[in-house]
């Protein structure tokens, strides 16, 4: 008896068993995403030993494979940086001097065509940065793409280490990278203990230079040269006023358009700038070969440039004691003052984007308050920057102007020298639209306020209108409307018209585009009344003078037709489209994009006045076309498909008249 029940137990769990295992054959197992490899590539021509350019950011070549039992999508990747250091590199010799030539302008902002942008060491160390990815890689299958690094053109070259997070599947599984260890730009950046022998010895020799200078004007005024050997001068006030070796000449485009000569901190204590130097070879140069030899995958410049950093290393105790210089002083800190500075160092301050922001906003007050108080030598430097023939534009396009804040700000600061300096003069206004125009290419806003203040001033120095004035107002509303400022716009809009018309007379095309975008702007600023005002004047007109077929006379009809509905007739905007869209047909096609256009508004109109089946009947022979001609990911597509989806769910069908 005992026997058959466990004979039957166990026949029951066999069964049980069987039936689990084949259930299980028949669940496919999850996909198993694994890293390939990762390797560093570069664009054609930027790798080194070719005649390219050797400032492209590095691109990472990641390969994976799916060893799983299912297709794998791949949602994100997370690249984290781990460490950063700064290294010098080109002008090695710029990081110690006794005095500068200030390069003003030489910083770019970031391409946007890159896929992550990789801020500067200093703010890089433990940063994430995301990419959305929509990738799928079939089971079995592998699967390449590239990651690009964006990072700022610099004199320097930047070492990051860094690893690649892939999170994949819908439960977020994760696949992490070795270390990778890159650099950027792809040029040598290992100064040898030579060099920076070579560049200490230059930079005393400068030092000489400029104090035998300062003896020689010293001794011209009559007055005692200073104790070099024993009590040298420490600060800017140890001296007298004035001395040019020390303040230079203010002189932005001295020797050939360098820059401006004068002192440094490195001149008042050159003991400590040294130690500054040498220790921060020694601080480079450790961290980069810590991150290329902890990483599983390092950039071929950084393994070449390994020896010789680790032999610098090796040298600088013997660096040290050649230059009398202690291997533990105190180093020279940066931004140390140096007395009343040069307008082109305050400008330069303005303009670094790597400057600390308490550094730049006491540069741009104090400049602010020199101009305001007419200060000569400010003055004489601003009018040579505005002044020189065809170098504002170039300065400005150096800068960056219209990118970067701080270049607005600098911007800003030239406009008001401008309106002090000559107000009424008419280059000066017409430097200054310019300088406002280039602005206005990241900074539409700002742009037109700079724009307001001129037109103001041009209109009282040339008359409102004056041919310069009127192309003033011009520039004005169209950065008004890029800045999404309507109600302004319009204003503008109708004094426009009012120039259009005076100069060119009113059947002019231009009068009439403008009479058009002066209707659009009040309809957008929310005053659709005066819309369907403007463009029922505007109709005829444009019927008369352009005719009917003529593409900017349907224009006009499309935009009645709107603000029509905009402003409570929704049947008459749906009368008008359904008249408007068999003319764009026959005039400039059915897949013409004013043609989609025209049926979108069409269709919309048709449900606002009460035929949602209708709506949704035009919006589906729609979507269809805009995904033929434009594509199912386009915007225009998108848009029309919600359309769609939304006038499907309103009840139906129905008529009904909106009073």
């Amino acid at each position: 008896m005992l026997a058959t029940v466990l004979g039957l137990i166990g026949g029951i769990a066999a069964a049980i068993i069987g039936a689990w295992a084949a259930l299980r054959a028949r669940r496919l197992p999850k996909s198993q995403v694994e890293l390939v490899d990762v390797t560093i590539v570069r664009p054609s021509g930027s790798a080194p030993g070719s005649s390219g350019p050797r400032d492209a950011s590095p691109v990472l070549d990641v390969k994976v494979r799916n060893t799983g039992g299912q297709s794998a999508v791949l949602k994100r990747l997370v690249v984290r940086v781990h460490r950063a250091v700064r290294c010098g590199s080109m002008f090695a010799d710029m990081r110690l001097t006794p005095f500068r030539a200030l390069w003003v302008g030489a910083v770019l902002p970031v391409s946007a065509t890159y896929d992550v942008a990789i801020p500067p060491p200093e703010d890089a160390g433990g940063s994430r940065f995301v990419i959305d990815l929509s990738q799928v890689v079939a089971q079995g299958e592998a699967d390449r793409f590239e990651v690009r690094l964006g990072m700022e053109p610099t004199f320097d070259t930047y070492v990051y280490a860094l690893d690649l997070e892939i999170v994949y599947d819908g439960d977020d599984r994760l696949m992490t990278s070795p270390r990778v260890a890159v650099a950027f730009p792809q040029h040598g950046f290992v100064y040898s203990a030579d060099e920076i022998r070579t560049v200490i010895s230059g930079f005393l020799d400068d030092m000489g230079k400029v104090r035998d200078a300062i003896d020689i004007e010293m001794t011209e005024r009559g007055l005692p040269v200073p104790d070099w050997e024993s009590a040298p001068p420490r600060r800017r006030s140890d001296l007298p006023d004035g001395l040019v070796p020390v303040d230079g000449n203010g002189d932005l485009f001295s020797s050939g358009g360098g820059g401006v000569y004068e002192v440094t901190e490195a001149f008042w204590d050159p003991g400590r700038a040294i130690a500054g130097h040498l220790q921060s070879f020694e601080r480079m140069y450790r961290e980069a070969v810590e991150i290329t030899v902890g990483a599983a995958t390092a950039d071929d410049v950084l393994t070449a440039s390994l020896p010789r950093a680790e032999a610098v290393l090796a040298q600088l105790p013997a660096l040290y004691a050649e230059f009398g210089i202690p291997a533990s002083a105190e180093a020279l800190p940066a931004g140390e003052p140096v007395g009343t500075k040069q307008p082109a160092r305050l400008m330069a301050e303005i303009l670094d984007h790597d400057g600390a922001s308490t550094t730049r906003d006491s540069a741009l007050e104090e400049l602010r308050n020199r101009i305001r108080a007419r200060d000569e030598g400010t003055f004489w430097f601003l009018g040579r920057l505005a002044a020189e023939e065809g170098g504002l534009d170039s300065w400005l396009a150096r800068i960056g102007l219209g990118s970067m804040p701080n270049a607005a700000s600098a911007a800003e600061l030239l406009d008001e020298f401008l309106r002090l300096r000559r107000p009424d003069d008419r280059d000066s206004l017409n430097t200054r639209r310019r300088m406002a125009r280039r602005r206005g290419g990241g900074d539409a806003a700002g742009a037109a306020a700079t724009l307001e203040t001129l037109l103001d001033d041009a209109s009282r120095a040339l008359g409102p209108q004056d041919s310069d004035t009127c192309a003033t107002r011009i520039e004005l509303f169209h950065f008004l409307q890029e800045a999404g400022d309507m109600a302004a716009a319009a204003t503008v809009a109708a004094d426009i018209v009012a120039d259009q018309r005076r100069t060119l007379g009113p059947d002019h095309r231009n009068t009439i585009l403008y009479r058009h975008t002066l209707g659009f702007c009040l309809g957008e600023a929310g005053d659709p009344s005066r819309a369907v005002e403007v463009f029922t004047g505007l109709l005829g007109d444009a019927v008369r003078v352009l005719g009917p077929d003529d593409p900017d006379t349907l224009n006009v009809r499309h935009e009645l037709a709107r603000w029509w509905g905009r402003a409570g007739d929704a049947a008459g905007a749906a009368a008008a489209f359904a008249e408007i869209v068999p003319d764009r047909v026959r005039i400039q096609g059915p897949d013409h994009p004013h043609t989609l256009l025209s049926r979108h508004n069409l269709a919309l109109w048709t449900g606002k006045a009460g035929d949602a089946v209708g709506a949704a009947a035009a919006f589906a022979e729609l979507v269809a076309d805009r995904r033929r001609v434009l594509g199912p990911e386009h915007p225009d597509t998108v848009k029309s498909e919600r359309a769609l989806a939304h006038w499907r769910e309103q009840p139906g069908p129905h008529r009904r008249t909106v009073q």
